[in-house]
């Protein structure tokens, strides 16, 4: 549990966007972009936002992204569900053979 940088006597719920101090409830300023221990601080996110730009250049790719990870991963999880029941003799799956052959598994 931390404890507010200000106030030692009271527990921190929160911690600065910008130098991550912990801090109180009385001791946070919360603004449109995240809570802070200070303007200063709070300006000097404001002004490296405004530096940064909006949208990186690969965002109107990510929702694509995101399709390709999840198909992946189902592909991954159906190959290791279908070797894990092969190798416990359970069932082998018409695909398993060319699987084991392709990464060196078979006999």
């Amino acid at each position: 549990m931390d404890y507010c940088k200000f106030h030692s006597n009271k527990v921190a719920h929160v911690r600065c966007k910008t130098c991550f101090i912990p801090l109180c409830d009385d001791c946070k300023v919360v603004t449109d972009i995240g809570v802070f221990c200070s303007e200063d601080c709070y300006h000097k996110a404001k002004e490296f936002q405004a530096k940064v730009p909006v949208s990186a250049p690969w965002s109107k790719h990510t929702p694509l992204i995101g399709i390709f990870l999840k198909i992946l991963i189902v592909i991954v999880l159906i190959v290791l569900i279908a070797l894990g029941l092969d190798y416990l003799n359970i069932i082998t799956l018409p695909f398993v053979d060319v699987l084991k052959d392709l990464i060196g598994l078979g006999p």
